[in-house]
């Protein structure tokens, strides 16, 4: 059986060889200039069959993210799509999943992720400006800091990525609690609890990360509510989505110091409206949406995408396969 497989055509090029190893798939490719092209030739939509998809940053940055979504749209059923992203949160990725047999979310991003959560936690904990402050000022000080060893880390939304950080927080010494809809034990968890429970355990936290999809049960998550269980010398982290939070409430929060620091990656707008108090506020860490650009996270999907899409053709299991209704 032929397959017509979109993707970027940046993509396609760095892929030539490889692509030659799937010999009953044709490639339709997308460019910034937002022509499509079928193994490099001139095509016109009419003529397209797609039935497969790599659904990646690459090809949403082309900017012809009409032109995608109308491709999207016009094809009856998909065999196969590779997504890149670990959220699905999207309208566009329910539209897909409803009509695809095989579709496949990322971990690629999960090392990524976890490692700047757990640089970002070490920083506040050091208190790494403390110590350039005194050396700038040759002030030969001690500088006594918050260990990650005994620290109870409380992870709302144990997937990939969540069970990735995990592992690392725990190599630290570190216990964790996950927030998870399947309870079933997990080597990396101490505990796993549902989400319907998570307010019993945030006054034990000292670390709350935010790493679940974004739907009717999570949104708004941490109100003020939520963020009033709060040690006041704990740490919230969220990787997950903007909406999770309601960003009023931790603002006042933190400047009630009802807890001590915010790792926000992600926002309700992004980008970032200047006027926001999360730029100049010294309790806060903000980065751009950015904590998965990770120098490795590229060949990590590359890998992924090649992996599933040759298990795929060969009628195996393939990897981080979204269920239907899980959304």
């Amino acid at each position: 059986m032929m397959h017509e497989l979109l993707l970027a055509e940046s993509t396609y090029r760095q892929m030539e060889v490889e692509s030659k190893l799937f010999p009953n798939i044709r490639y339709v490719t997308i460019n910034d200039a937002g022509e499509i092209k079928r193994d490099g030739d001139d095509v016109e939509e009419t003529d397209l069959s797609i039935d497969m998809a790599r659904l990646d940053l690459s090809l949403f940055m082309t900017g012809q993210v009409k032109l995608i979504i109308r491709l999207i749209e016009q094809a009856d059923s998909f065999k196969f799509v590779q997504t890149s992203a670990a959220g699905l949160d999207s309208p566009l990725f329910q539209t897909i999943a409803s009509k695809t047999d095989v579709f496949c979310s990322s971990d690629a991003q999960s090392a990524s992720i976890a490692e700047f959560v757990v640089a970002s936690v070490l920083n506040r904990w050091h208190r790494f400006d403390v110590r350039r402050e005194r050396q700038l000022a040759h002030q030969w000080r001690e500088n006594v800091f918050k260990q990650m060893l005994g620290s109870q880390w409380l992870i709302v939304g144990f997937g990939n990525i969540g069970q990735t950080l995990a592992r690392q927080v725990k190599g630290f010494g570190a216990e964790v609690t996950g927030v998870k809809r399947d309870l079933t034990p997990h080597e990396y968890a101490n505990q796993l609890v549902s989400l319907d429970e998570v307010n019993q355990h945030v006054p034990l936290a000292d670390v709350v990360v935010l790493s679940c999809p974004l739907n009717d049960q999570t949104s708004q998550l941490v109100n003020a509510n939520f963020l009033s269980r709060m040690k006041p010398d704990a740490v919230l982290a969220n990787i997950g989505r903007g909406l999770l939070v309601d960003e009023d409430a931790l603002v006042a929060a933190l400047d009630d110091g009802k807890l001590d620091y915010a790792i926000m990656d992600v926002f309700q707008k992004e980008p970032l409206p200047d006027d926001s108090a999360f730029w100049g506020h010294d309790r806060v860490q903000m980065t751009p949406h950015s904590s998965h650009r990770g120098s490795r996270t590229g060949e990590l999907f590359d890998a992924l995408f090649a992996h599933n899409l040759s298990q795929f053709l060969l009628g195996k299991p393939v990897r981080n396969l979204v269920v239907p209704g899980s959304f």
